[in-house]
């Protein structure tokens, strides 16, 4: 039985990490954030982090991602857990 995974025409083109998430094979770049530069029509800069909003690392789906400037805005914002 074949798992759900989201994939895409892209798949053969792609794998998934040990870490979950999916990355191009010829380029090695994240899919996630290619995804988000298609989106905001400009390359990421290496300290901005995307983030799946629903935690599912392969869903690459563009209304599932979000862009925060740094990896203490994404843990501030993202990960912020009341406890």
């Amino acid at each position: 039985m074949k798992s759900k995974s989201n994939s895409s025409p892209r798949s053969s083109k792609t794998y998934v990490t040990l870490k979950g998430y999916r990355k191009f094979k010829d380029s090695g770049t994240y899919v996630h954030r290619w995804v988000e530069e298609k989106k905001l029509g400009r390359k990421l800069k290496p300290e901005e982090v995307v983030h799946h909003r629903n935690g599912n690392k392969l869903d690459n789906s563009p209304d599932n991602l979000k862009v925060f400037r740094n990896q203490s805005a994404h843990m501030a914002t993202a990960h912020n857990t009341k406890r």
